[in-house]
């Protein structure tokens, strides 16, 4: 488990098992028990991930 719940509210630079990177304010976080056993986080750049979606996720602001 990753602990996204610690980057809510937080601006983010995130980089996706697909090597894309995305940069946003997190607005949404979901836990475990809501999101089918994994955490998830919404970016205000209009991209949701789950954690298996993560290849890295760092803290920019």
């Amino acid at each position: 488990m990753m602990n996204l719940e610690q980057y809510f509210c937080k601006t983010v630079s995130v980089v996706s098992m697909e090597n894309k990177e995305y940069t946003g304010k997190v607005d949404v976080y979901l836990p475990p028990n809501d999101n089918d056993g994994q955490e998830g986080i919404g970016i205000t750049c209009g991209v949701w991930l789950d954690e298996e979606d993560i290849k890295s996720i760092k803290i920019i602001d």
